[in-house]
This record gives C-alpha cells, structure tokens and sequence, in this order.
C-alpha cells in the first residue's frame, strides 16, 4: 500500500514510515531511504539540561550543520515548522486522551509518551495533525506537550527510513523495550537483550524507527532522541545526535 507523508515538503513527497518504512512494504516516498543497517546501543553521554517554554513558535531559525543540503535544511523546517503550530492541539494528556493517545507509562524518565496505537498502520506518515505519539514534561506541575514522536509502521527498519533533514535528523529505535501485548494501551513491561525476545506477553513495539521533534528548545536539538536509559538506538556507525548548533530553536 502507498502511504502518503503529510506534511513534509509536499514537492519532496512522502516522507514518514521512512517511505516505506517496511521493508517488504512499497510505501511511496519522495525522500531516498537509507541504507543503514542493525541498530547498536550508543554510548554517548552528554549533560541534561532543562527545556525551556518557546517564545514565538512559529519563527524557526533552522541553521544546517556539516554536510546538511539546501533541501534537506528545507524539508526539515518545514518539518518543524508544522510540528510546532499542530501539535499544542493536544497540550495536556487530557486532550491526548480524549484523542485516543494512551501512556506507555514511562512518566518515570521525565519525558512521558503517549501513543496513538492506531495511527501507526494508518497510512499517514510525518503528519502533523496525526503523530503517531506526543511526549510530555512536567511544567510548574502541569504536563505539558513537548514533541512529537513520528513512528514508521511496525517491523520497519532503518533501510526504509526517508531522507528528511539528513544529519539533522536521526532517526532512532527501542530494540531492548518489552511493551505490553494490548493492542490500544501498551505498557513499558521492561527490558530485553538487543537479540533476544521479549517474555510472553509483551513485545518489541518500539523497534521500529521513530523521530523526535521537539517544538520546546532542546540542548541537543529540535530532532534530537531522550538522554540515558531513554534513549534507545541509532544506526550502526552513528552516535547519538546533539546539534548544538540548533540547541536554541524553536
């Protein structure tokens, strides 16, 4: 089935499921898919340092970092752009809720996702007004949204992830995360081995990519994945990403 990437660059065509975000799928992307291969755990560390509110959202100042195309540095604002003008629809976890985003139960990390477990297989790729998941930090003792995590479909890998931002944006994988078997509120249940399964009753859902944008200033960036035990894997040759550069935008 042909997936459409909403959103993105609509010149540069379907982006999310990576374009195909499936290996053995044929999803329609016009960003090139890259070709990566098994996920490793990284051991980079860096300092955490506390995000800060955004003032004037919607006035992105995306700078490229070595190696970024004109195109990619287009198609990443654009992503970031739309990002941060849709995604406060859903500022609390009562209107994610209310949306049918359900916590995964890893409010304990500090950064709690909540997930659409629909919108995974649901055709809509890097679509702003559709995230597959929202995160949400505690501020001044409400939760608040914070990012967006985009998630190709499930069993996708890295070899089908689209070309949105090149270094910009690192795309990312929980290959360890044991989640919950239920199929509308999946659970954190623990941890398992890189090549090992997870014990009956739960699942790898999380391994296959996925992307942050954050539309809160980030110490690492605007694309940049959780710190620690969060923080899942990047592609095999690839450290964690942490774009000074744009550590100010939005």
């Amino acid at each position: 089935m042909k997936r459409s990437v909403i959103g993105v660059m609509g010149t540069c065509a379907a982006i999310v499921c990576a374009t195909a975000c499936g290996s053995s799928a044929t999803h329609s992307t016009g960003f090139a898919a890259t070709t990566t291969t098994a996920p490793r755990t990284t051991t980079t560390t860096t300092t955490t340092t506390r995000r800060q509110p955004s003032t004037g959202a919607h006035n992105v100042a995306l700078r490229a970092t070595s190696g970024v195309t004109p195109a990619q540095l287009a198609r990443a604002d654009h992503l970031l752009r739309t990002t941060i003008a849709d995604i406060p629809t859903w500022n609390t976890p009562a209107h994610a809720e209310a949306a049918g985003y359900r916590s995964i139960g890893d409010a304990v990390t500090g950064d709690e996702h909540y997930v659409n477990w629909s919108y995974v297989e649901d055709g809509h790729v890097l679509d702003p007004k559709r995230p597959e998941s929202l995160v949400y930090e505690n501020r001044d003792g409400q939760q608040r949204v914070v990012a967006a995590m985009y998630m190709l479909p499930f069993h996708s890998t890295f070899a089908d992830v689209p070309d949105v931002g090149g270094g910009l944006t690192q795309w990312h994988v929980h290959a360890d995360l044991c989640l919950t078997d239920d199929p509308n509120q999946k659970f954190v249940a623990g941890f398992a081995a890189l090549d090992r399964p997870c014990p009956a009753g739960t699942t790898k859902a999380g391994d296959q990519p996925m992307l942050h944008v954050w539309i809160v200033p980030n110490p690492c960036g605007p694309f940049a994945a959780l710190e620690g035990v969060g923080a899942g894997q990047v592609p095999t040759g690839q450290s964690r990403l942490c774009d000074t550069t744009n550590a100010s935008v939005p």
